[in-house]
């Protein structure tokens, strides 16, 4: 096996290991690793290390790592929870590089376990020892013959796992033994990733040679913006295919903005798996075939589609309106291939996308790959799916036809290998011992049983084509230039660095923020949120902070027309929930009523709520005209992603509406129009219906605003403008919410 020279070769490929915790029953992993590094022909020096010494397995057990002949590159440290840090530290000093710590009963389990993991992190730390777990289910590289999780019979091959759940990594290894050609090359079990993390893994991963792809099973992240950083790196190289546990949480957050209600934490992450190019699976029965088909076919070519080649109507109906529903295009035949179809298969074969065989299969089921050959030079066509029961004609009709489904499976695969596109077998026999499909999955072609994971198997490597077309998401920077694919990687942020710290260009706080903290106080009342984004090049219409009712009355009188009077306190977020708005106010003397309502029933809102009394005035302001489409611009500092930006639908109905689309900041220009592209109500900014078209420069430029506030301002926390009117000929900002982080936190 060829060595990367990564830092972490010495825990992940070891060239000598100390087994510390070494047993003599059966029943216990200091045994059974042992033995399982016996049997899989791991080739380095093995040392067991017990304080009862011995022979064990035909070794000589020595009494500590101390007196081991050699320094081992890792120990795998089987001892109980409670001699851990010592034993890490013992290791440490004795030149050991990397720890795989097996125990349970860490932070886990209670408060004394997380001070058990506090004495872990810093013995580690302080002698110089990479740790794996705790609370992992261990390690496996088969080129190298390492094997210290003890399974076995596992198929070697190309495929890598990320797993926090030794039942996922026991399942994927069997599925892929039982089902699969392709294999597994390296198991990590994360554990509680108190030292490493998924990050680091997967940038070892990417540098990995036998690794064609990676599965991951992710229930949390210690960082998951390293992560992020790292997949935006890594997919690029190869794929990455994710199922996230946990994705459910009750109460997860309190909607104290629209961004934090129709956002949450699970539809962020998901946002940015598809930002840097990670396949999300929410089925375990997905992982395993889109994985495989990722690993052994090449993307499609940019601008092609799906061709759906079957032996029955109905699956191929059933797949075409997967792959529909799937938003992935069906190609379009071009004249020249459906002349070339209809001449090979007849009239009664449907020669549009799916292709039907139409029987023409019945007597030579060779016909596959002859009408494989066809599609395989259409240049309309980037993956075929083939639907049916290719496989089993010599089972289900007569042996006879075996010899000619082997020869089809012979061709099949090389046909496509020449024309440099993707190939998808869904076949009802998959699970049955057929020679042909043996013959496919012996030449890397993935078979499926099932036709809806079939169909995602094909839309993934479609999609993978299209991602890898567009410019990489780029993690560093206070801007993200439209950068192509060959643009220069960014480099791996340090273990220890802050998550979302801007560059050197960022502001210094802006006042407001200042008078915040001054204050003790975590929102910003709108006119600071107002003055703050008016810095980030974000226009507000002027207005009047009126402190008494007589203040009010002129400035309505002043600005000679419709006015809108809005409540102005710290305590009060959503202002017309507490009677803080009136609309359509045209008179000095409605002006003072207003005044004097609103400040009761702010005054009333907050009391009811806990928060004194405080309200600093009424901000009176211009009525604004009706606009062709109300958004929703706001942005907010996720626990795992960072600065996300959310764009959707706005107004009263937004939490109803849903219509959001969200990305991980920074983002490249042309990000921030494709956002509004994707959501349902693009077409009324297009103009639909004889509209106007709206403003977009305009738009982009607001939504810009949002986002590079939160970016250069570490300090904020959540910024939301609710709703942002827009125009043909521009656009008006509402409202503006503010939330600044808690003080001392990241």
């Amino acid at each position: 096996m060829s060595r990367s020279g990564h830092p972490l070769d010495p825990v992940l490929a070891p060239r000598s290991i100390a087994v510390v915790g070494a047993s003599s029953d059966p029943r216990k992993r200091g045994f059974q690793v042992l033995k399982a590094l016996s049997e899989s022909g791991f080739k380095g020096d093995v040392y067991p290390v017990n304080p009862k010494g011995g022979e064990l397995l035909g070794r000589t057990v020595f009494l500590s790592v101390r007196d081991l002949p050699g320094v081992p590159d890792l120990a795998l440290v089987c001892t109980p929870a409670s001699t851990v840090p010592a034993t890490v530290a013992e290791c440490g000093a004795a030149g050991v590089r990397g720890a795989v710590v097996l125990a349970v009963g860490f932070k886990e389990s209670g408060e004394e376990g997380e001070a058990l993991e506090r004495a872990l992190l810093e013995a580690a730390r302080t002698n110089g020892v990479r740790v794996v777990g705790p609370n992992t289910s261990g390690l496996l590289n088969l080129p190298l013959g390492l094997n210290l999780i003890g399974a076995r019979g596992v198929r070697p091959g190309r495929l890598s796992l990320l797993v926090q759940s030794g039942n996922m990594a026991l399942s994927l290894m069997n599925e892929a033994t039982a089902r699969s050609s392709i294999g597994i090359a390296v198991v990590i079990g994360v554990g509680n990733q108190t030292d490493l993390g998924f990050a680091e893994y997967l940038e070892w991963l990417g540098q990995h040679e036998e690794t064609a792809a990676i599965i991951a099973y992710v229930e949390g992240f210690q960082d998951g913006r390293a992560f992020l950083e790292a997949a935006a790196r890594v997919a690029r190289l190869k794929p990455i295919v994710v199922i996230k546990g946990a994705r459910s949480s009750a109460g997860q957050e309190a909607a104290r903005s629209h961004t934090g209600s129709v956002a949450g934490e699970y539809d962020r992450l998901r946002a940015a798996f598809r930002q840097v190019g990670v396949v999300e699976c929410s089925r375990t029965d997905e992982l395993l075939h889109v994985a495989e088909t990722l690993a052994t076919q090449p993307p499609a070519p940019p601008g092609t589609g799906v061709a759906v080649l079957s032996d029955g109507g109905g699956q191929g109906t059933l797949a075409s309106d997967a792959l529909t529903e799937l938003d992935v295009p069906l190609a379009r035949l071009s004249d020249d291939t459906r002349d070339a179809l209809r001449a090979l298969l007849g009239r009664a074969a449907a020669v549009g996308n799916p292709v039907d065989l139409a029987g023409a299969s019945d007597a030579d089921p060779g016909v596959f790959a002859e009408a494989l050959a066809v599609l395989a030079d259409d240049p309309g066509v980037g993956v075929v799916l083939v639907v049916g029961l290719f496989g089993g004609y010599g089972i289900r009709f007569s042996s006879d036809l075996t010899e000619a489904e082997e020869d089809a499976a012979g061709r099949m695969p090389a046909l496509m290998s020449v024309a440099g596109k993707a190939l998808v077998m869904h076949s009802m026999y998959a699970s049955h011992d057929s020679a042909p499909l043996r013959v496919l999955r012996d030449r890397g072609v993935p078979v499926v049983e099932s036709l809806e994971v079939a169909c995602r198997s094909a839309a993934e490597v479609w999609r993978r084509g299209q991602s890898l077309a567009k410019p990489a998401w780029v993690p560093r920077g206070r801007h993200a230039p439209d950068a192509g694919p060959d643009a220069p990687e960014a480099e791996p942020r340090a273990p220890d660095a802050e998550p979302d710290a801007p560059d050197a260009e960022s502001h210094a706080a802006p006042p407001s923020v200042t008078a915040a903290r001054a204050d003790g106080r975590t929102v910003l009342t709108e006119p600071e949120g107002r003055e703050l984004l008016q810095g980030f090049g974000l226009p507000f219409r002027a207005t009047t902070l009126c402190s008494t009712r007589d203040e009010a009355a002129r400035a309505v009188a002043a600005l000679n027309g419709p006015t809108a009077l809005k409540v102005v306190a710290a305590g009060i977020v959503h202002k017309t929930d507490a009677g803080g708005v009136v609309l359509d106010v045209r008179t000095p003397e409605a002006a003072a009523s207003a005044f004097d309502r609103i400040l009761a029933s702010g005054a009333a809102w907050l009391s009811a709520h806990g928060h004194p009394p405080e309200i600093d005035g009424v901000l009176v302001g211009p009525m604004l005209r009706p606009p062709l489409v109300e958004l929703l611009v706001g942005a907010r500092r996720d626990q795992d992603v960072g600065p996300v930006l959310t764009v959707g639908a706005g107004g009263v109905w937004v939490e109803v509406l849903r219509d959001v689309t969200h990305r991980m900041i920074p983002l490249s220009d042309s990000d921030y129009r494709a956002m509004l592209d994707e959501l349902t109500i693009g077409p009324l900014l297009e103009g639909a219906r004889g509209r106007p078209k709206a403003d977009f420069a305009s738009v982009v430029s607001a939504v810009k605003a949002v986002a590079e506030s939160i970016w250069t301002v570490p300090a904020i926390a959540e910024v939301e403008i609710n709703p942002l009117f827009v125009y043909e000929d521009g656009i008006e900002a509402v409202d503006a919410r503010v939330f600044l982080t808690e003080l001392g936190a990241r």
